[in-house]
């Protein structure tokens, strides 16, 4: 069974900032599950028996070898895609995240391609679906941000 498609997935996206408005997102390698070549902030199915607010901070230190400090985290929602033609449904449970850029690394070179900081009104193309949605409900969040 896999998750997402014949069960709902919990996922915890993070959007790490640096606190003075720019934004870390990496470009999906070919060996991710999927959107392959989208831009995206981060995220990590949450693990059974570990708290939401472990799971992100363990996610970040996965994906971008560093410490993070929740700063806020959004209300919980719905996000529905398709995938090759596979109907997709998540809950998800995203975070705010400060980080020190002087500590960020691409700490999973098999599935991140490049790294890179941007503004919110300079966002990389294509970005990943999951977050465009999250980005576009929950904007008046992001804005605080920049």
């Amino acid at each position: 069974m896999k998750i997402g498609e014949d069960f709902i997935g919990i996922a915890t996206p993070f959007y790490c900032n640096d606190g003075k408005g720019n934004f870390l997102l990496h470009k999906r390698s070919k060996k991710c599950r999927d959107e392959n070549g989208n831009w995206d902030p981060g995220s990590g199915k949450l693990d059974f028996g570990v708290s939401i607010e472990e799971n992100v901070l363990k996610e970040v230190a996965e994906e971008y070898g560093c410490k993070g400090e929740i700063q806020e985290r959004l209300p919980a929602h719905d996000v529905f895609r398709e995938h090759g033609g596979v109907k997709t449904h998540w809950i998800s449970i995203p975070f705010f995240i400060k980080v020190n850029p002087k500590e960020v690394r691409n700490n999973e070179p098999d599935k991140i391609d490049e790294i890179g900081w941007f503004r919110l009104d300079n966002l990389p193309k294509p970005l990943h679906t999951g977050f465009q949605f999250s980005f576009s409900k929950f904007r008046d969040y992001f804005e605080k941000y920049k």
